[in-house]
């Protein structure tokens, strides 16, 4: 046998080794069945489907609901940030979207002000409007380039974004970015009334929420405000329970009115005083969660309050299957886009009887992603069975969809397990329009729970 046969035979086997494995791994049976069988039977109002995120996940849900602005009705970000923030750099990501990188040099004790220098974040108005305005402008470029649906369709959408007071990842002039992309007039131009701005929460980088249904143990956290140290690192979920900290600020800012004791002649004080109203409204919003769809689908579509929620409600679905409606080989898919094996999914008992709800896509921040319940006897993931979604969900009728990352070591890098919204060696290019990867995976998921139905535009890899 020649040289060229012999290393032709070796090719050949170690290809035809490399697809048996592939595809035995492709068909191995999953744990979870495909989200059509799932969601098989339920009716999704279309005209009701939104998105909210925190952290990467915030960025995420802007980013989603900028690329699919026709089928999506509200938004809710919490600590994410603008449209195309990092221009497609990791780099930008770290220094002039999040304080990611001067944390991180702070961590390994360097310089202080060497580690100042990488806090690229933009620092008052004028930043603010420019960063604005770039962002905006690479919206209109990939609308007029039909990469994204037409900006216009924002008007008439809710908004509720969140930032943490304490928050030192995400920083408030980021948050601030969002905010005049959707508000400004030569923007967004979402109208008055329709988006609101909590930036005064007590809170760190996290998933506010209060005590209802909260699992015993350390599973949630409770809000450590400065000056508390933060939590650790290698055990924080980025899910607080923050009910006692809200409730010792409004007290502090008289937001709770004492009943009235007033003796005759002394001069009674407003209550909550009118420098604190802002405050007092921002306290409120302890069940974020409940917040978020409140301003979305308003008061009256969360009427019938919370229901107690148990965790085996919540049901895992195979994302892998998803890819292999719009790409060839559904397995390399999912390992490039870091698309966790299984994804969640919460349907109310109403909704499986023929009833139209209301469809929710819930984005986890960095680390929230995969299975992360490493409890003895438990499985799943902490945020979709505790964000505080799922209990509002219960009670009125709302589909809650949980996509989700997995965090990667090798190729693509994604230490972290977070949400592509930098592209650069991850989805790269394409990555904040429809052809994003991670965008075409979580528009099929909403085509799948809405019956199959192509509601919204997934080209094939």
């Amino acid at each position: 046998m020649s040289r060229q046969e012999v290393s032709a035979s070796i090719r050949y086997g170690v290809l035809s080794i490399a697809a048996l494995w592939l595809l035995a791994f492709s068909a191995s049976p999953s744990a979870a069945p495909a989200l059509e069988d799932v969601a098989a039977g339920v009716k999704v109002d279309t005209t009701q489907i939104s998105v909210s995120g925190i952290s990467s996940g915030g960025f995420m849900a802007h980013q989603f609901h900028v690329a699919h602005s026709q089928h999506i009705m509200g938004a809710g970000i919490v600590a994410g940030g603008p449209y195309y923030c990092a221009r497609g750099s990791i780099l930008d990501a770290l220094t002039r979207c999040s304080r990611f990188a001067m944390l991180e040099c702070l961590a390994f004790k360097l310089d202080p002000k060497l580690c100042g220098k990488t806090d690229l974040a933009p620092k008052g108005r004028r930043a603010i409007e420019a960063a604005a305005r770039a962002s905006f402008d690479e919206a209109r470029k990939q609308e007029a380039a039909g990469k994204i649906d037409r900006l216009a369709n924002l008007r008439d959408d809710s908004v509720y974004l969140f930032s943490g007071s304490y928050d030192d990842i995400v920083p408030h002039g980021v948050m601030a970015i969002v905010f005049r992309f959707y508000a400004d007039p030569d923007k967004g131009a979402v109208r008055q009334g329709k988006i609101d701005f909590n930036g005064t929460f007590p809170a760190r980088h996290t998933m506010v929420r209060d005590g209802f249904g909260k699992p015993g143990g350390k599973v949630v956290g409770d809000c450590a405000v400065p000056p508390a140290p933060p939590p650790a690192v290698a055990t924080n979920a980025y899910i607080d329970d923050c009910e006692a900290v809200a409730r010792q600020q409004a007290k502090k800012n008289l937001c709770i009115c004492p009943a009235a004791s007033a003796a005759d002649g002394e001069v009674a004080v407003a209550c909550p005083p009118p420098d604190k109203l802002a405050v007092c409204k921002d306290l409120k919003d302890v069940d974020l969660a409940g917040a978020i769809l409140e301003r979305i689908y308003g008061a009256q579509a969360l009427d019938k309050g919370r229901l107690q929620v148990q965790e085996n409600e919540l049901q895992a679905f195979d994302q892998r299957q998803v890819f292999g409606k719009f790409s060839d080989l559904p397995y390399s898919a999912l390992q490039n886009a870091s698309m966790a094996r299984e994804g969640y999914i919460f349907i109310p008992e109403p909704c499986r009887d023929g009833r139209q709800c209301k469809l929710h896509i819930a984005f986890h921040g960095c680390k929230q992603g995969g299975n992360t319940d490493y409890r003895p006897g438990h499985a799943g993931n902490l945020f979709a069975k505790f964000a505080g979604y799922n209990e509002w969900a219960k009670a009125n009728g709302v589909i809650v969809l949980y996509p989700q990352i997995q965090a990667r070591s090798l190729g693509p890098v994604n230490p972290r397990g977070c949400w592509d919204w930098w592209g650069q060696n991850y989805t790269h290019a394409g990555y904040h329009t429809r052809d994003g990867k991670q965008i075409k995976a979580v528009a099929q998921m909403i085509n799948l729970v809405a019956g199959g139905q192509a509601l919204m535009e997934v080209a094939p890899e």
